[in-house]
C-alpha cells in the first residue's frame, strides 16, 4: 500500500482583498456626501422663497426696504393678516372694491371646485382605469397612450373653445366652468394612477366575490373600492392640487374666482403691498399644505406601488 500525502493547499493572503473592501466603504460614503449636498441645495432652493414670503407676511413696509434683510425678523405683526380679513389693505382695485375682502370668497371658490373635481374625477377616471385594467381589448394599449399623450396638449390650445361655448352657455365666471375645463387635465393623471394602482391588486379576491353571487358594481364599491383606497386617496390630493394651483383657465374664464388669478391681482395695483401679498399667498398655501400633511403616507405608498413593476 503506498501512503497517501496531503496536497499542498494555496491560501490567497487575506491583505489582498483588503484595498477592494475598504474602497467599497469610501465609495458609498462619498455618495452619501454627494446625495445629502444635492439634496441640501435642493431644499434651499425650495424653503427659501418661502420662508422669505413667511417673514415678509409678519413685518411691515419699512422693514422689507432693509438691506441685508435679517433672517429672523426683530419686530413681529399681524397687520397683513387683519387688514386681509377685514378687507383694510391700504389700496384699492375696481374701483371700491378691495381686493382683500374678496381672499376668503376666492379660498372659498377654489376649496368647492377642487372638492367637486375630486368626487366627480374618482367617480370618472376610477371606473374608466378599472375597466382598463380588468378588461384588455384590442387597442386598449394606444387608448392609454392617448391618455397619457392628453397631458401634454398645451392649455392654451383649446380655451378658445371653452370661452365660446361657456358663453353661449352662460357659464363664465361661475365655478362649474372651472369644474368642465379643470377635467381636460385632471382625469388624465387620475386614469393613469388609478389604472397603475388597480394593475396590482389581486384579481382573485375579485373572483371570488363573484362566486358568491356579488354583482360587478358590488365588487367593486365592496372589494375593490376599500383595496385600492390609497390610490384612490393618491389620485384625489393629486387632483385637488392641480385644481387649486391652476392659472391661466380661471383667469380667462372667471373675473378672478379663484386663489391664483387673485394673487395676481395683487400686482395690477397702483399702489403695490408685498407684505399684503405674502400674507396672502400664506393663507392660500394653508388648505392644500394641510391636505398634504394628512394624506401624504397615502400618496408615497400608492404612487410607489404604481411604479414598482
Amino acid at each position: 500500500m503506498t501512503a497517501t500525502h496531503d496536497r499542498p493547499r494555496t491560501t490567497i493572503p487575506a491583505s489582498s482583498n483588503t484595498p477592494a473592501i475598504r474602497r467599497r466603504p469610501r465609495r458609498r460614503v462619498k455618495r452619501g456626501l454627494v446625495l445629502g449636498v444635492v439634496g441640501l441645495a435642493y431644499l434651499l432652493w425650495i424653503l427659501l422663497p418661502m420662508w422669505y414670503v413667511a417673514i415678509s407676511s409678519v413685518t411691515t413696509a419699512e422693514q422689507i426696504g432693509v438691506r441685508p434683510m435679517p433672517i429672523i425678523p426683530t419686530d413681529i405683526t399681524l397687520d397683513n393678516y387683519v387688514g386681509l380679513l377685514t378687507g383694510n389693505t391700504g389700496r384699492e382695485q375696481f374701483g371700491t372694491i378691495d381686493i382683500g375682502t374678496r381672499l376668503i370668497d376666492a379660498i372659498a371658490q377654489s376649496f368647492l371646485v377642487s372638492s367637486i373635481l375630486v368626487v366627480l374625477n374618482l367617480l370618472i377616471a376610477g371606473l374608466c382605469a378599472y375597466g382598463m385594467s380588468r378588461y384588455p381589448f384590442r387597442g386598449s394599449r394606444p387608448l392609454h397612450l392617448g391618455v397619457i399623450a392628453a397631458r401634454v396638449v398645451p392649455p392654451i390650445a383649446i380655451v378658445g373653445p371653452f370661452f365660446v361655448v361657456f358663453r353661449y352657455a352662460d357659464l363664465l365666471d361661475t365655478p362649474w366652468a372651472l369644474v368642465i375645463s379643470y377635467n381636460v387635465f385632471t382625469l388624465p393623471i387620475a386614469i393613469m394612477v388609478l389604472k397603475d394602482y388597480f394593475d396590482k391588486l389581486p384579481v382573485e379576491i375579485e373572483e371570488a366575490a363573484r362566486l358568491d353571487g356579488a354583482s360587478r358594481l358590488q365588487i367593486i364599491w365592496v372589494v375593490v373600492a376599500p383595496l385600492a383606497r390609497p390610490g384612490l386617496v393618491a389620485a384625489g390630493v393629486l387632483i385637488f392640487l392641480e385644481a387649486w394651483s391652476e392659472f391661466f383657465y380661471s383667469l380667462v374664464l372667471t373675473n378672478q374666482l379663484t386663489v391664483p388669478p387673485l394673487l395676481a391681482g395683487f400686482q395690477s395695483a397702483q399702489q403695490f403691498n408685498w407684505n399684503s401679498l405674502a400674507a396672502a399667498t400664506i393663507l392660500a398655501l394653508i388648505p392644500p399644505v394641510v391636505i398634504v400633511l394628512i394624506f401624504q403616507r397615502q400618496v408615497v405608498g400608492a404612487l410607489a406601488a404604481g411604479y414598482d413593476k
